[in-house]
């Protein structure tokens, strides 16, 4: 009888030893459970990256193959009647920087315009960047020089200058109105034209060049000394250029078309001269070259 508190004593040391030997199996299985589980999961994440990594190649590789097959698309080789702005979008997509180089008189520097903003170059620029991404850093030089002709532009050197930008583009205002009023002769005016081209063409094999006419003027059937009058020179440059190929826009006929149709007068987009535009005589003067570079 003397026994039973020892054999009650021995049972609660084995109910305590079997319950911590319990936690620590619990406990053990705990840890395994979080080890497995941490594997499993650190097992997934470098999946899950490795996958990602893929989709991102994946990406990148599908990015490539369309800017690849947007290249061969816009390449000139492929497309004899580009529109000058896919031609300038070829140029961003292949090279590192893209140039536009302005050459003119009056209407190239902005005559008439409040600021150079306002002005069809300034427009055209903005333009221009806007209207493709990859054209947002383009290069746009203006050469025009107020009150230049023909035999100004290569006396002063502007033809040089524009040689040095390296141009991809050049677009040439050919400054009749000037030539006019200095009474210049037409077979000087037609020389001038032929050796102004002759030296762009020579110097730059590569790059695009667009000669456009200057704007109308309300006094176009004016006579000068030579009794020349603005559309005789319009006319005899037309020949010169048609007969040598050189691409070319008449910009005083486009603003005269835009202002039939929008039923407005001549008067209305000049300044008190009535010769040079005003804000809105450059911005029509901007619209009818926005469409023709986007025409093919």
């Amino acid at each position: 009888m003397l026994r039973l508190p020892c054999q009650s004593v021995t049972f609660k040391n084995l109910e305590v030893k079997m319950k911590k030997y319990g936690l620590l199996f619990m406990a053990g299985i705990c840890l395994v459970v979080l080890v497995f589980g941490h594997l499993h999961w650190k097992n997934m994440s470098q999946a899950a990256g490795i996958e990602g990594k893929k989709a991102e190649e994946r990406i990148k590789e599908k990015e490539k193959e369309e800017r690849e097959a947007l290249i061969q698309s816009l390449k000139p080789e492929n497309n004899k009647q580009q529109a000058l702005i896919d031609y300038l979008h070829y140029k961003s997509l292949t090279q590192d920087k893209v140039i536009v180089s302005l050459m003119g008189s009056n209407g190239t520097s902005g005559t008439g315009a409040s600021n150079s903003s306002n002005s069809w170059a300034g427009r055209l620029e903005k333009s221009l960047r806007s209207d493709r991404d990859e054209l947002e850093t383009l290069g746009f030089i203006n050469h025009g020089q107020e009150g230049y002709s023909t035999k100004d532009l290569l006396e002063g050197k502007k033809i040089d200058a524009v040689i040095h930008d390296n141009p991809d583009l050049v677009i040439f205002e050919n400054p009749l109105i000037n030539n006019q009023y200095q009474s210049i002769s037409l077979e000087q005016t037609e020389k001038d034209l032929k050796n102004i081209m002759s030296k762009l063409q020579k110097e730059l094999p590569n790059a695009k060049i667009l000669i456009i006419s200057p704007n109308p003027v309300a006094n176009s059937k004016t006579e000068n000394s030579l009794e020349l009058n603005y559309l005789d020179y319009i006319n005899a440059s037309e020949r010169v250029i048609k007969n040598n190929k050189w691409t070319y826009m008449n910009s005083m006929n486009g603003i005269e078309k835009k202002l039939k149709e929008e039923n407005m007068r001549l008067a209305d987009i000049l300044t008190n001269d009535n010769v040079h535009p005003n804000d809105q005589g450059h911005n029509i003067w901007f619209e009818v070259l926005d469409e023709y570079f986007k025409l093919k």
